[in-house]
């Protein structure tokens, strides 16, 4: 269960990062990535991220009908490993969603 509503910038250390609403980029959790990805808590990061996703691809598919096998997101040195179940693509629209 997400229990906070941002991710904040590396090292803040603002009122909400303090009392747990928000969590610092660097203190932030495989869960609250995926929750930013998704779009279930606010990017106040500042920052960009690099977001890797692997998808194997059959000889008869298109991208469009694979599901990921991984997805890693990456700042400064720190990766964050999701597993497939984390998130998941939604062919219909834009971004990633959290799975149903």
């Amino acid at each position: 269960m997400i229990t906070i509503t941002a991710v904040d910038p590396p090292g803040c250390g603002c009122t909400e990062c303090l009392t747990g609403q928000y969590a610092p980029l660097d203190q932030a959790t495989a869960q609250d990535i995926a929750a930013l990805l998704s779009g279930q808590v606010s990017n106040h990061t500042s920052v960009d991220l690099r977001v890797t996703v692997t998808y194997t691809l059959a000889a008869d598919r298109a991208i469009g009908a694979s599901n990921p096998e991984a997805v890693c997101v990456e700042y400064a040195g720190t990766v964050w490993v999701l597993e497939p179940s984390d998130i998941v693509r939604d062919h219909g629209r834009e971004g990633f969603t959290s799975p149903s």
